[in-house]
C-alpha cells in the first residue's frame, strides 16, 4: 500500500456495521477504520493497524450520502455513494452492488388537513413519520405514508418509520381532546416513539370545530323561556341543537329556550355555519389504526 503522510489521513474513525462492507467478501464491517485524502476507507485505526482491507459503501445504507434537491419536482432525494470498480471485486460484483443505487425520496413534512366531508364525518386520518435514529417527528401526507408502510424502493423506508391515527374533529371539547391524546399516547407506547406526544405541544384540539353557534339574536316570536315568556335578546345554539340564553355557552347555569313553533326551523343570522352531527366519541384512550414501515 502506498505511503500517505499523516496530514492526508483521518484516523480512529468508527462504524457500527451498517455503513460499509469489506471489499473482499462484501460482509458488513463493524469497528475502527481510517480514510485517506482520496476518500478511500480501510480497516484499522491507522495504516499501521492490521491488514487494512478496503471498505466500500453498503448500498442498503444512505445516512451519510449526498442529499440532492430536485427543483423541477420539488423533492429531495438520496444519492448513493457508488463503489469504484477496481482490483478488489469483479465486474459482476460491482454490478450487483450498484444496480439498486437509484435515488430515493426522503420524506418531508406535508400535513394532511381535514375536508368538509371530514367535518361531516366528524373524524379524519393524520399521518406521521419518525427518523429511526433520532426522536424527530413530523407530519406527512397519505402518499408518503403508503410508500413508507409498503417499504417502497422509491423512498428511504429503512431510515424512517410511519404511523397513522384517527383524529376527532367535533363533539364535546373535553372529550375530543382526551380522545385524541389517548390515540397519540397509544402510538407512543406501542411503537416506542419516545417523546411523540410532546410533538403536539398539548394541542389535541387542532382542527377542532365547536358545535356551538354563537352571537345570535332574536327580536321575539321565536322562543319562550321555561316559564312561557316570549324571549327577546341574544342566544346561542349549544351542541348544534339546543338554543340557550346568552351570546355564548358558559359553565354557570343558564336557561334553555323553547321554540314557539317546533316544526319551524330556528332562524340564524348570516354569519352562522352549517355544522354536522357530532359522532359518538370515546371518553378517552383508543388505539391507532394501521401501521407503517415501522405505524
Amino acid at each position: 500500500m502506498p505511503y500517505y503522510p499523516l496530514s492526508q489521513i483521518k484516523s480512529n474513525l468508527y462504524t457500527n456495521g451498517d455503513e460499509y462492507v469489506l471489499s473482499t467478501n462484501k460482509e458488513k464491517y463493524t469497528g475502527y477504520y481510517y480514510e485517506i485524502s482520496n476518500g478511500k476507507k480501510f480497516t484499522g485505526k491507522t495504516p499501521q493497524d492490521g491488514s487494512n482491507i478496503q471498505l466500500i459503501i453498503n448500498p442498503a445504507y444512505s445516512t451519510n450520502n449526498e442529499i440532492i434537491y430536485d427543483k423541477i419536482n420539488n423533492q429531495s432525494y438520496i444519492a448513493y455513494e457508488l463503489p469504484t470498480a477496481g482490483d478488489n471485486f469483479t465486474a459482476i460484483e460491482y454490478a450487483n452492488l450498484t444496480q439498486n443505487t437509484k435515488p430515493r425520496i426522503l420524506p418531508t413534512p406535508n400535513p394532511t388537513t381535514p375536508t368538509q366531508q371530514d367535518y361531516t364525518t366528524g373524524v379524519f386520518t393524520r399521518y406521521f413519520c419518525k427518523k429511526n435514529n433520532e426522536n424527530i417527528y413530523f407530519e406527512i401526507d397519505k402518499q408518503t405514508f403508503t410508500l413508507l408502510s409498503s417499504n417502497s424502493p422509491q423512498i428511504a423506508f429503512d431510515l424512517y418509520s410511519s404511523a397513522l391515527t384517527l383524529w376527532y374533529l367535533i363533539g364535546n371539547k373535553d372529550t375530543v381532546s382526551k380522545a385524541n391524546k389517548g390515540l397519540v399516547d397509544n402510538i407512543e407506547r406501542t411503537k416506542n416513539w419516545y417523546g411523540f406526544s410532546q410533538y403536539f405541544r398539548n394541542d389535541f384540539l387542532k382542527y377542532y370545530l365547536s358545535s356551538d353557534i354563537n352571537n345570535l339574536y332574536t327580536s321575539g316570536g321565536e322562543f319562550t323561556t321555561k316559564n312561557g315568556q316570549n324571549y327577546i335578546g341574544f342566544y346561542h345554539i349549544h351542541n348544534g341543537t339546543i338554543p340557550m340564553v346568552g351570546k355564548t355557552h358558559i359553565n354557570t347555569p343558564h336557561d334553555v329556550l323553547l321554540p314557539i313553533k317546533k316544526s319551524q326551523p330556528i332562524t340564524q343570522n348570516t354569519n352562522s355555519i352549517m355544522l354536522p352531527t357530532s359522532p359518538n366519541i370515546p371518553s378517552g384512550g383508543g388505539s391507532s389504526i394501521g401501521g407503517g414501515g415501522s405505524y
